[in-house]
């Protein structure tokens, strides 16, 4: 009797050891997850420096940073079609939230376009969506070029004479570019470069006849009556360019906001990622942001967590129709 007593009383206390110890580590957790966030964060961007996604990540960047106290320090990584960055996160970095980075289209369609050692929907954690660009076809403003239709039938004439600028292979630019080339029935050259800023820049020397990006990276020049602007892939004209023709309404099936946004890697506390969505949203309702969009030509698009992970799934599976419609799915 006795012996039994005493076993229970040893079993009693090893589990009260066994909840004390328990109750530490959970407590240990939560104050970890309230102090965050307690050191500067990285926010990994997949495009070139001077570039309207860097441009805008940098102001998103400063914006959510002041919410939040700490730094968010931006890294450019170019490459892949802007999943250079994103991926190489997902691989390496701890899902703790002090390495995040931008979403844009490409990390939904890469995987439709070659073999990759991720899956944008198992490897990433989706944080909140933050707006969307307005593309456009620019030329410079000496070209002959008035409407698209003209250099439709120049390219027509001089098969490979039309070059079109890019801020890379694989972007939803290049994208763009070689869905008009096939739906417009011409040949046309695809130059890819590390970002807009290199693509603008070879635009105004004339290196490229064209270009074809985020109306942000050509808008200073439109403003200076250096470019022309032939169409924009908006659903409806842009108010700021009610004249501008959309690609739909000269025919072709070419409708594209694209979206751009924030994610980490799996498995991020809720708690952390509820704190960066906030911070974010905090950001893009800023008056300093909203002066942005207007001068970046941009659009307010905000989605939290759950959402935006919701819509990720549903783009992901539309974008195999653009790439398609490109010739550019994998075998």
């Amino acid at each position: 009797m006795g012996q039994k007593t005493g076993c229970a009383s040893s079993l009693g206390r090893r589990i009260q050891r066994f909840l004390a110890v328990g109750l530490i580590a959970l407590s240990g957790t939560a104050m970890a997850t309230d102090a965050y966030p307690s050191k500067p964060i990285r926010l990994l961007v997949g495009f070139g420096a001077g570039g309207p996604t860097d441009i805008t990540f940098r102001k998103l960047a400063e914006l959510a940073g002041r919410e939040l106290g700490q730094n968010i320090i931006v890294e450019n990584k170019p490459g892949a079609g802007a999943t250079l960055a994103p991926a190489a996160m997902a691989r390496q970095d701890k899902p703790d939230g002090y390495t995040i980075a931008a979403a844009t289209s490409g990390l939904l369609r890469m995987p439709h376009m070659q073999k990759v050692d991720w899956d944008p929907m198992r490897d990433f954690t989706w944080i909140s969506g933050l707006g969307g660009y307005s593309f456009v076809l620019a030329v410079k403003s000496t070209a002959p070029y008035r409407t698209v239709g003209e250099l439709v039938a120049d390219a027509k004439a001089n098969p490979g004479k039309v070059s079109i600028a890019t801020a890379g292979a694989g972007t939803t630019m290049h994208l763009l570019t070689e869905a008009f080339g096939s739906m417009a029935g011409i040949d046309v050259t695809h130059v890819g470069f590390k970002s807009s800023a290199e693509a603008t820049t070879n635009l105004m020397g004339g290196h490229t006849v064209a270009s074809l990006d985020a109306i942000g990276s050509v808008l200073p020049f439109v403003k200076s009556g250096d470019v022309r602007l032939l169409m924009s892939f908006d659903a409806a004209p842009a108010k700021s360019m009610p004249d501008l023709p959309t690609a739909s309404s000269l025919g072709y099936d070419l409708v594209y906001p694209a979206p751009y946004g924030l994610v980490g890697p799996k498995g991020m506390p809720p708690e952390v990622v509820a704190k960066l969505a906030a911070a974010f949203k905090a950001a893009i309702d800023s008056p300093e942001y909203a002066k942005l969009l207007q001068a970046q030509g941009q659009t307010y698009w905000y989605k939290g967590p759950a959402d935006y992970a919701t819509w990720a799934q549903a783009f992901y599976q539309s974008e195999r129709s653009l790439v398609e419609r490109a010739k550019l799915l994998k075998p």
